[in-house]
């Protein structure tokens, strides 16, 4: 496997993938040794617990219940967690998981990895309690650690396919340093544009990774060379999600240039569809931890194109297509990965129970009362919001209920 992530083939996956009303349990009691052994471990469980309070916090702090004490109030910090801080953590578990794949050479553990945890969780409560400029400075230090981790094994391993994951990494370390310094009064920048080419950078991601994975995945578990990656598509869709990042930098979430920009937003939502269409989708429908994947991934054109209609006047706002992106696309395929991710490395079969089907069909609701609820019924946006808000918590907390017990635990022999 390419992409360090087990995928069984034909019968075998056929017989995993059933649904299961109980799935088997392993006795055996929580381990730091294993738990701080791969990066996937602390880091998806840290940020699938961290999205499920922190959706909540902003809610309760919205509606008075709560106060945000520290350096970003309001929209500005729950902007700012949301990839800051959920995100990262559940980027960094990946790539710590897949670069020794990648490389044969290993990301940090232990001692080290357990630091990096310790980093991210300080930053964390520090932003919400009011840590200062202590606060910030923690939270400025995680990412270029966090690529140091994974640069020193590519690097090594002259692993060059590659080097682009440490240049995003430094793209989104440079976005949070810009988000400080806006709440700090030192530039005058709006938020809602740095935020914006943040999103950016996990699109692009979410293209490259997506890519690479969703048809593999598909043709081995299937037994079947139906799924099509065709190479070129991939080099101009790339080219493209990295020309909408320069452009977001240069323009933000302005409406200078809109009818140009939504051109060529179109075009690249048409690419995806083609992308999509390469894969059939149509073939994983009967199997759930397959179908998260396009399903996830297809919510990256309609943000395309709901941007590009409001770029084109229509009668919504920017803010959904963040929302489809981040909701749909990104949190979609970071739940599917890390599922799938956390139960081969943890030596389980892909099994997906009650517990996964649930976790894949709350994320998809949350994406689609978020943004479809709001264009249907926009005088409702507060239950609305709470809807989605439920639907959120519902996919992490059950995520971070069932996965505690396999990602602190040691390896289980099947």
């Amino acid at each position: 496997m390419s992409e360090g992530l087990p995928s069984p083939t034909g019968t075998e996956y056929m017989q995993q993938t059933q649904t299961f009303p109980n799935p088997p349990r392993v006795n055996a009691g929580f381990s730091w040794e294993a738990f701080l052994s791969l990066g996937f471990r602390p880091f998806y469980i840290a940020g699938a617990a961290y999205a499920a309070i922190s959706v909540p916090l902003w809610v309760a702090s919205i509606i008075g219940f709560v106060e945000i004490n520290g350096p970003l109030q309001g929209v500005l910090w729950h902007s700012h967690e949301l990839i800051f801080g959920f995100a990262v953590a559940i980027l960094v578990g990946f790539l710590y998981t897949a670069v020794p794949n990648w490389t044969g050479r290993p990301t940090p553990n232990g001692l080290a990895l357990g630091g990096l945890l310790a980093l991210w969780l300080a930053a964390r409560v520090l932003l919400f309690v009011g840590g200062g400029p202590v606060a910030q400075i923690v939270d400025l230090l995680f990412l270029p650690l966090a690529a140091l981790g994974v640069a020193i094994p590519l690097y090594q391993a002259q692993n060059k396919r590659n080097y682009f994951v440490v240049g995003l990494l430094l793209v989104l370390a440079a976005a949070n340093a810009l988000f400080h310094a806006i709440a700090l009064g030192l530039i005058s920048y709006l938020p809602a544009d740095v935020f914006m080419w943040a999103v950016d950078v996990f699109a692009i991601f979410v293209t490259v990774i997506g890519g690479r994975i969703i048809p593999l995945f598909t043709n081995n578990a299937l037994g079947v060379k139906r799924a099509v990656r065709n190479q070129r598509l991939e080099d101009v869709i790339g080219i493209g999600m990295v020309l909408l990042l320069v452009s977001d930098i240069y323009f933000g979430m302005s409406y200078e240039a809109a009818t140009l920009r939504a051109v060529g937003l179109l075009v690249l939502a048409a690419l995806h569809i083609v992308k999509i269409g390469l894969w059939r989708p149509q073939m994983t429908w009967r199997h759930p931890i397959l179908w998260i994947l396009p399903v996830s991934y297809a919510w990256l054109p309609i943000a395309l194109l709901l941007r590009a209609g409001a770029l084109l006047d229509a009668p919504w706002d920017q803010v959904l297509a963040i929302h489809a992106i981040t909701v749909g696309s990104i949190a979609g395929m970071m739940l599917a990965m890390m599922t799938r991710s956390a139960l081969g490395h943890s030596g389980k079969p892909l099994i997906a129970t009650w517990v996964e089907v649930a976790i894949y069909y709350l994320i998809v609701m949350s994406a689609a009362v978020r943004v479809f609820g709001i264009l249907l019924y926009p005088q409702g946006y507060f239950m609305i919001l709470g809807l989605s808000a439920l639907c959120w918590v519902g996919a992490f907390g059950l995520f971070t209920a069932k996965y505690w017990g396999i990602v602190t635990r040691p390896k289980s022999l099947f």
